[in-house]
């Protein structure tokens, strides 16, 4: 009899990001608090994290490189993977040939979001 292998189907990421009505997020640091709200020590680093990227592309920083990551900042191996995972789930992140790069994809939900509000309220944008 031969064995079958379990497959696992591709996780999905997600994450919830905090909207606050009437009050418009005005700096980096409440934007990655609004994304980290349920972990706020987490928002910092996962800023440090996503300049560090920027300065990496285009080739990325290695998937690997969560060790030295650890070390240098004094996090847990945890609290390093809790944050690539809410990066990646807000879409900030994607991971690309074992490494990490920076995504647009945060960008573009946004931009879907604003496109379906507008064409539901009538209201114009102001970002053209």
């Amino acid at each position: 009899m031969v064995r079958r292998r379990r497959t696992r189907d591709k996780a999905t990421r997600r994450t919830t990001l905090m909207l606050k009505g009437g009050r418009v997020a005005i700096t980096l640091d409440e934007l990655f608090q609004r994304i980290f709200w349920r972990s706020p020590e987490l928002a910092n680093e996962a800023r440090e994290f996503c300049r560090m990227l920027l300065e990496s592309e285009p080739q990325g920083l290695p998937t690997s490189s969560w060790k030295n990551w650890t070390m240098r900042r004094n996090i847990s191996v945890g609290q390093f993977y809790n944050m690539a995972h809410g990066l990646i789930g807000a879409g900030m992140v994607e991971k690309r040939n074992r490494a990490y790069h920076i995504s647009s994809g945060f960008m573009r939900e946004l931009e879907q979001m604003l496109m379906l509000y507008s064409s539901f309220t009538g209201f114009e944008s102001r970002l053209k």
